[in-house]
């Protein structure tokens, strides 16, 4: 897709003079079927598997949505490698995001966004993505990343084995239930 002007600038683009890069296209996702259809997870749904996975921040937790699809854990990599090459074609290396000012938010939104589109692209997709970011403090250490009291916006997503969160620059995937600061998560947005 190849983005100019005003689209760039609402993008990031950092000067008024016409932007010229090109996005990947938007990543259509493979869902979980019942019968040939999407299968729905409720936001209420997806409140109590957050509740069952043991978070107990569910006064922030806020759905923008009533009903999403449910992702296919199998199709995370394409997602993941969707992710990479839009912010390589802005001029982002994830895996060196945390280098910089990161903002998982950020990430997350465009994520989100892409996967949404991508999902308008087949004809019989009328569900939310659940596609989110948490907000934690990060008081106990998570793979490549430190125990260093920041806070920390990584993805979250629903998939056919569970909730599960994602840290775009370390590639790191844990289930919701496993990671290590769900205790100190303070905010849900799915």
């Amino acid at each position: 897709m190849k983005v100019t002007g005003l689209v760039a600038l609402a993008l990031g683009a950092s000067s008024l003079a016409a932007a010229d890069f090109t996005l990947p296209a938007f990543p259509v996702p493979e869902l979980v079927r019942d019968g040939g259809l999407a299968k729905e997870i409720s936001s209420l749904r997806l409140l109590r598997e957050v509740q069952k996975a043991g978070v107990r921040a569910s006064n922030n937790f806020d759905a923008n949505d009533t009903d999403y699809a449910l992702l296919r854990v199998d199709s995370l990599g394409n997602l993941a490698g969707w992710l990479e090459t839009a912010c390589k074609s802005v001029g982002l290396e994830l895996v060196h995001a945390r280098d910089r000012a990161y903002d998982g938010t950020v990430i997350s939104r465009l994520l989100s966004v892409g996967t949404s589109l991508g999902a308008l692209q087949g004809s019989d997709i009328k569900l939310a993505m659940p596609v989110g970011v948490i907000v934690c403090r990060r008081d106990v250490g998570w793979g490549d990343l430190h125990a260093d009291g920041a806070d920390a916006a990584y993805v979250i997503l629903a998939t056919d084995t569970g909730i599960l969160v994602y840290d775009p620059p370390t590639r790191q995937l844990a289930a919701l239930a496993d990671f290590p600061n769900k205790d100190r998560i303070s905010r849900i947005r799915f």
